[in-house]
């Protein structure tokens, strides 16, 4: 069959919902759709219902024609890319994957980080279209992140790369992170950091909202609320000076925020912008960007097809 009739499936694995997607080699979808994920017993029947999904949802016909299929997962893979390392939410240890995979649908499966398949997604078809190195930050529950460096995932030797969440923050607070950790990056600067560091703020005045969302948040800085300025400022200097430190090391040409928080358009990339030229060397100021993300949810199945198709061609 022409390659230029070959398909692909890209799959974004969540801690809430699977996602798939059937697109061409060009990164054109034209099957999209997603099922629970289900948790129970510590994930074990998550590859079954990826490979039953698949199998239900495409015809014979068309999936005679898709040549492989990558997976988003969220939790770190092994250096040969066949098996989950730990993948917390979802309860796995040492999962073969790959091989699970493969033995449900019998097509190739390539495997990586979700945080680092939305990098790719956004570099292929997204924000960073064109670009080939970049810095990818998607601002939700945590801080989750995914570096690409002349058009590959910076993994690292433990697959461990781009896990920018848990940059230590030099602060006079002791805030327990979810890696066991104390004061990293996303207990300040992912959307549960903003509204603890708002929390703070207002009883520290002895003052209550009736709900401390970051929407809110955000809306009240815009209407001149002081507290909640103060509040962005710091999440804005801390999220810069992390990023500067990335900047500074590898040099990128772009930077893309996505998650629920970028959701706060130029409230956030403008202040952020502003500290950041403060913190990066003087020869890269002029020569970055700072966009949105704008694939949203999609980013992960584009990013995962995307990954399979380079793998394979190699």
């Amino acid at each position: 069959m022409e390659k230029q009739n070959k398909k692909i499936i890209g799959v974004d694995i969540g801690g809430t919902a699977i996602k798939f997607a059937l697109m061409d080699t060009q990164g054109i979808i034209e099957k999209k759709w997603s099922i629970p994920t289900n948790i129970s017993e510590k994930g074990r029947y998550i590859p079954a219902e990826i490979g039953s999904s698949i199998l239900s949802s495409i015809d014979k016909n068309a999936l005679r024609a898709v040549e492989g299929i990558g997976i988003g997962v969220p939790g770190a893979i092994s250096s040969d890319g066949a098996v989950v390392v730990q993948a917390v939410n979802l309860g796995w240890e040492q999962l073969p994957l790959k091989k699970m995979i493969e033995g449900e649908i019998g097509l190739e499966a390539c495997l990586l980080n979700d945080a680092n398949a939305a990098a790719l997604g956004e570099m292929w078809k997204g924000a960073a279209r064109g670009r080939e190195n970049l810095l990818f930050v998607t601002l939700g529950t945590g801080v989750g992140g995914g570096i690409i460096l002349n058009g590959e995932v910076l993994n690292g030797c433990h697959s461990a790369g781009g896990e920018i969440g848990h940059i230590p923050i030099r602060t006079d607070e002791n805030r327990l992170c979810g890696c066991g950790g104390r004061n990293c990056l996303e207990t300040f600067a992912s959307a549960n950091g903003l509204m603890l560091s708002m929390r703070k703020k207002l009883e520290q005045l002895g003052e209550s909202w009736t709900e401390v969302t970051p929407p809110i948040i955000f809306k009240k800085a815009a209407q001149n609320n002081t507290a909640a300025k103060e509040v962005i400022n710091e999440f804005a200097t801390v999220l810069a000076q992390a990023l500067a430190g990335i900047m500074n090391t590898i040099d990128v040409e772009e930077i893309i925020i996505g998650g629920g928080v970028s959701e706060a358009g130029a409230d956030l990339l403008d202040p952020l912008m502003e500290k950041l030229e403060m913190y990066v060397f003087p020869s890269i100021k002029d020569h970055f960007s700072l966009r949105k993300a704008l694939l949203g949810n999609d980013a992960g199945i584009y990013g995962a097809g995307y990954f399979y198709l380079t793998k394979s061609a190699r």
